[in-house]
């Protein structure tokens, strides 16, 4: 029984290395993408919250704004606690029944 040339074995493996890294590929470009975005809705979440807490004009109505639309475009569960956040500091600084100082 002859098992071949040392060089159609290497072949071989660099072949089976080459379709393994080609299936992984795009689950992990994927996996990269959705928490690159998850870090931007933060990051943008966070100004915004800023912006409203230093009382900047209109800020309120741009994070409002904002989180319309992220949450229609979210399909992602995980920024599901991120919207939900903000949504409670619109409501909270929407409430004028409030004081500055509760808010």
């Amino acid at each position: 029984m002859e098992i071949g040339a040392l060089a159609d074995w290497a072949e071989a493996g660099a072949e089976l290395l080459a379709v393994c890294v080609a299936l992984f590929m795009p689950y992990y470009t994927a996996y990269k993408a959705k928490k690159h975005r998850q870090r931007n809705l933060q990051v943008v979440l966070q100004r915004l919250v800023q912006a409203v807490l230093e009382g900047q004009p209109d800020s309120l109505k741009t994070l409002d704004i904002f989180l319309k639309i992220s949450f229609l475009s979210n399909e992602d569960a995980n920024n599901d606690e991120l919207l939900l956040t903000g949504n409670q500091v619109v409501a909270l600084y929407a409430d004028q029944t409030l004081s500055a100082a509760a808010r």
